[in-house]
């Protein structure tokens, strides 16, 4: 990775991008080991399947949620990864990884309409297609 994303250094940009997927997507819930019975009945409800197969959707086991070594470094330091600093914790509290879709460091027990199977995503490879 060249680069890190801007969403991964700058709070205020990944607060913003995180905000674009709430509202567009319905990121959340909220508080993930809440019921949130309603939260995954509109999901499922979305979705046309069960309550039950809409919990286990994800940003965790999405393929744009992104957890490649490099970006989680990206994630590490911007989070401040000085002697002492939390980040660590903190991503290991919440899964962190970036959402690649959204462009915002994500927790991987939410989840969002623009979910995608087969995550998360932990090398990155291009395959050449014929």
């Amino acid at each position: 990775m060249a680069a890190c994303p801007v969403a991964t250094q700058d709070i205020a940009a990944n607060l913003a991008n995180r905000q674009v997927a709430i509202d567009k997507a319905r990121y959340g819930p909220l508080q993930p080991e809440e019921p949130n019975l309603s939260f995954w009945m509109n999901k499922a409800k979305m979705w046309h399947t069960t309550v039950t197969d809409a919990k286990g959707s994800r940003c965790k086991n999405c393929a744009a949620f992104i957890q490649t070594n490099e970006m989680l470094t990206c994630i590490q330091n911007g989070l401040g990864d000085e002697p002492g600093n939390a980040s660590l914790a903190i991503m290991g509290l919440a899964n962190l990884g970036y959402c690649e879709i959204f462009d915002f460091k994500c927790a991987g027990d939410r989840t969002c309409d623009a979910w995608v199977t087969g995550g998360p995503t932990t090398s990155l490879r291009v395959t050449e297609s014929n």
